[in-house]
């Protein structure tokens, strides 16, 4: 896994870094970037519950990296909703590309990337047991990846709403 997600991050930054399995993640920075996408399961049109999530912490600096490759635009040149899109959309890659670790997933449907606040992030990273724990390796190097999977019963217990206000895909 730490493999792949480096590909990933070298192929949308152009920047070779190295990833490690993390178990506790670093505490959550002031400045750092939050996001997140729910994977639901269950048929279209019926009921569904909350699968998984994946969750991604970027710090100031990882995401206007991120986003200056992305938008081909020096870090001074980008307004916050390019970085709210990079990352949004690297949160968006990855939860596809960790979809295989939960196994069966043919009722499985990715939800919108989301743009989270420090606390939403916090209370579901901490609430929660994690499949993926991935961290740069290099700890200056700001960027965190996790996705945690809920119970079948529980169905995201909480299920807090977690969208914050101006926080949405661009998609709308």
């Amino acid at each position: 896994m730490q493999i792949k997600l480096s590909e990933v991050w070298a192929s949308l930054t152009g920047q070779a870094w190295a990833f490690k399995a993390a178990d506790p993640i670093p505490e959550l920075q002031a400045d750092d970037a939050c996001f997140s996408v729910q994977i639901t399961e269950g048929l279209t049109g019926y009921a569904s519950h909350v699968r998984a999530r994946v969750l991604l912490r970027l710090g100031r600096s990882e995401l206007g990296l991120l986003a200056s490759a992305m938008f081909g635009r020096p870090c001074a040149e980008l307004q916050p909703a390019d970085e709210q899109d990079a990352g949004m959309e690297l949160c968006n890659i990855l939860s596809a590309w960790l979809l295989d670790c939960l196994g069966d997933t043919s009722l499985a449907h990715l939800g919108l990337p989301q743009v989270l606040d420090a606390s939403s992030w916090q209370r579901l990273y901490q609430g929660a047991s994690a499949l993926v724990q991935l961290v740069a390796a290099d700890p200056t190097q700001r960027l965190a990846v996790i996705m945690i999977e809920f119970p079948a019963d529980t169905g995201e217990a909480c299920q807090i709403d977690l969208q914050q206000p101006g926080a949405s895909s661009s998609e709308r």
